[in-house]
């Protein structure tokens, strides 16, 4: 029999607590087939939704293999951040405190399976009730590996290229990459170029 505990109710045989209530089952049809990874994680910490998208991006087949809870999440999953942004807390713990983030860098390694990596592009979704309590959290995962790989690959390129080579921004016509070959030819340090109009 599902049991409630002032938190929330047990899901039947599931033992998972969800919220009083709440009936996600419309909302997990909709985000089920998006291209964007989704999970949904309830006020006491429980990951009560990944969709396929989600898993996917984790290299999971299941929601248990993602973890039930955060702190299992946390232990299978090791996270480092790749846009200099300092926190001692995953992203999906930033959400449960019903914190507000988007373009969230991370990259994504798996505890048991090291070799398995991913780049994560991370946004949060707080939704409230009416009394303005948080009521629905999600993590919204958009998978950039692909796009890392290939800056990788092309900073590598553009710094072991001996000719001479800048890039300009063309918005602003300012100078955001120089490689080795530029600087020696011109004289110039890096640092009197990066951020220089063409102009100047």
């Amino acid at each position: 029999m599902p049991r409630c505990d002032g938190r929330g109710v047990e899901a039947a045989g599931t033992g998972r607590i969800v919220t009083a209530g709440v009936d996600r089952h419309e909302l997990r049809q909709i985000i089920a087939g998006l291209s964007e990874g989704v999970i949904l994680v309830e006020p006491d910490q429980t990951i009560a939704y990944a969709n396929a998208a989600a898993l996917a991006m984790h290299g999971a087949e299941s929601l248990d293999e993602l973890g039930p809870t955060v702190d299992a999440y946390r232990d299978r999953f090791c996270l480092r951040y790749r846009n200099h942004i300092t926190s001692n807390q995953y992203p999906i713990e930033r959400v449960i405190a019903g914190e507000r983030f988007h373009d969230v860098v991370v990259e994504v390694r798996r505890a048991d399976k090291p070799d398995m990596d991913f780049v994560h592009s991370l946004r949060s979704l707080v939704a409230t009730d009416r009394d303005g309590n948080p009521s629905c959290l999600a993590l919204i995962l958009k998978d950039v590996s692909d796009q890392f790989e290939a800056e990788e690959r092309f900073e590598r390129t553009f710094n072991a290229n001996p000719a001479p080579a800048v890039i300009t921004r063309l918005s602003d016509l300012r100078h955001v990459r120089v490689n080795l070959g530029f600087l020696e030819m011109t004289g110039h340090t890096r640092d009197a170029v990066i951020g220089r109009s063409v102009y100047e």
